[in-house]
């Protein structure tokens, strides 16, 4: 990232227009007034920018500026890019409302800060969002106030913690929380390997990429990160580096079957081949997979990967991201005649969900998938064993 693209700033400026919010669809007006303070950052990455326009800390708090800034500088650059993204989207969400609410951001005033998010809570339960999205941006918030060293009534107000778990239990949020990606089962695995025999570079990418996300329990942001020297056919393991769950970045192993394996291996040789003259690709052929990213674009005729150089800015875009990974997993399952709707977290789900059926046991859930907490696998144990209970042997016993 080059100097002029990180910056962290507090001017009073007019707004270059924030993202369009969720919760607030009808704001048309994304001009600040002249006393409004906004945090602007500003950084690229995989050949995009993101802009950040946040009404978040009031002209009088110049000393909380100053703290974010040097968090910025230090710290947030460093975090992984889909971090830096959820942040960025949660702090201009706020944004908007207190701009559209006529609230001033968060001040040096306990009171304040605690009517602004308990009105935010309130807006928040009335909109379509799931619960953990509105934790989510709720812990952005804190971890801001955190940050900027203002006063915090998320931790530290008995009443606005209880109003807002109260307020998520009357809007039945908790119901919602719980609303699972459809698993995809080893049997649907299956179902898709057996319905569709790869002919295409187009076919043998996503059939690979299917696999791998079943066997390794793999996010969408984790696979995309995926590169040729992670995976030994050797040991079938994968390194999955700047894992969600792995903060410390050493990187975590997962298995990988030796047919999935195999599978990844034909799309790399078929990536290296001219589809015109079915030639090896030059190792020095910037559209052939010898090294870096896994996964990438194809052309627009499908037979042939776009050009990537990890030095290059603008073939940064010429890798995979969430859209991209998740119109993946629609057409299979369109192609496999699957009706659920599976989505790019149905792999991890349903690898848990299958191996938890198979007995698997609470530790090596955990290794499988890369938990650090147990709290997560043991979920999907205890979804298994209710197949294992009396009713489900009864059942079985009467054929029902």
């Amino acid at each position: 990232m080059s100097s002029k693209q990180n910056t962290s700033r507090f001017l009073p400026q007019k707004s270059t227009g924030a993202p369009r919010s969720n919760v607030y669809p009808h704001d048309k007006d994304s001009t600040n007034t002249p006393h409004e303070k906004t945090f602007e950052s500003s950084y690229s990455s995989n050949n995009s920018t993101l802009n950040l326009n946040a009404q978040l800390i009031t002209p009088s708090d110049a000393s909380s500026a100053h703290n974010f800034g040097h968090y910025y500088h230090d710290i947030f650059t460093k975090l992984p890019y889909n971090t830096q993204r959820a942040y960025i989207s949660d702090y201009n969400e706020f944004a908007i409302f207190c701009k559209q609410s006529g609230m001033q951001g968060f001040t040096n005033d306990f009171a304040h800060n605690e009517t602004c998010i308990k009105q935010y809570v309130g807006e928040l339960c009335r909109s379509p969002l799931a619960y953990r999205t509105i934790k989510r941006r709720l812990s952005a918030l804190s971890k801001f106030l955190g940050v900027a060293k203002l006063p915090n009534p998320i931790i530290r107000s008995a009443y606005l913690r209880d109003f807002i778990r109260l307020s998520l239990i009357e809007n039945r949020k908790y119901r919602l929380s719980h609303k699972q990606a459809v698993p995809l089962t080893i049997e649907m695995l299956e179902q898709i390997n057996n319905a569709i025999i790869p002919y295409s570079l187009l076919e043998l990418r996503d059939i690979a990429i299917i696999n791998l996300m079943f066997d390794a329990l793999l996010r969408a942001d984790e696979l995309v990160r995926v590169c040729v020297d992670h995976i030994s056919a050797r040991n079938n393991t994968l390194l999955v580096v700047s894992s969600k769950s792995d903060q410390s970045g050493q990187g975590q192993y997962r298995f990988v079957s030796s047919s999935t394996i195999s599978m990844i291996q034909e799309y790399i040789n078929e990536a290296n081949l001219d589809p015109k003259t079915k030639m090896p690709r030059e190792l020095s052929d910037l559209r052939g997979l010898h090294k870096g990213i896994l996964f990438r674009r194809l052309t627009n005729h499908k037979t042939a990967l776009l050009p990537f150089d990890e030095n290059v800015p603008s073939h940064m875009a010429n890798v995979l991201n969430y859209s991209s990974v998740y119109r993946i997993w629609q057409r299979i399952a369109l192609r496999a005649g699957i009706t659920e709707n599976i989505t790019p977290h149905s792999g991890r789900v349903g690898g848990a969900v299958s191996l938890a059926e198979d007995g698997a046991s609470l530790p090596e859930l955990q290794l499988a998938g890369g938990w650090q907490s147990p709290e997560m696998p043991g979920h999907y144990t205890r979804q298994a064993n209710v197949k294992r209970g009396g009713m489900a042997k009864l059942s079985a016993k009467r054929k029902r």
